[in-house]
């Protein structure tokens, strides 16, 4: 027993020998000194800095916010609010925006297209994307936009916004888009 920790000793002592002459020579460590106080200077009075605005939004982007799609449900030309299929939207808040700006604006005039998805026939379309603009310039005019500034047209579903065969690309289909005839 005695020669396994006689043994054990020497190989512990002969490891730390050859760990300590393995390394690179330590650098002489430079006498420290305490640290100096650093007077730290107060800043001068400055100019005020004026705040950047955002960049404005053009007036194009402005309009197109504005004057976006409005929604449908299927088969639908009442205007509700829709959350389903990817679309979230207050119908009768986006045209509140809409008649705030066209009374500020009474040189605007706009053509209101009504549009449908693909299902159904031709016929029903170009009937229920009339009644879609229709429901719109309706909404306008009974908050006091006057109907000769409101062209509406029906494209039933010879203009959809996305060609796909699903729920999401119908949901997107079924809208009215406004066109401002004149700014």
């Amino acid at each position: 027993m005695r020669k396994s920790v006689i043994s054990l000793a020497a190989i512990c002592c002969a490891s730390f020998l050859a760990y300590g002459c393995s390394t690179a020579p330590k650098k002489p460590v430079a006498a420290t000194t305490a640290p100096t106080k650093q007077e730290v200077q107060k800043p001068t009075a400055t100019p005020a800095v004026t705040p950047t605005t955002a960049p404005s939004v053009s007036q194009e982007q402005m309009l197109k916010e504005i004057f976006q799609r409005i929604h449908f449900n299927f088969n639908k030309a009442n205007l509700a609010h829709i959350d389903k299929w990817g679309i979230n939207q207050n119908v009768p808040k986006v045209l509140d925006g809409v008649a705030d700006y066209m009374a500020k604006h009474p040189d605007i005039k706009v053509k209101i297209e009504g549009n449908c998805d693909q299902r159904g026939t031709e016929a029903y379309n170009l009937a229920l994307g009339q009644r879609r603009a229709d429901s719109a310039k309706n909404y306008l005019v009974m908050h006091g936009i006057s109907a000769e500034r409101i062209e509406t047209l029906s494209n039933g579903k010879l203009k959809p916004v996305d060609p796909e065969n699903n729920e999401y690309a119908w949901a997107k289909n079924r809208n009215d888009q406004f066109v401002i005839l004149n700014k």
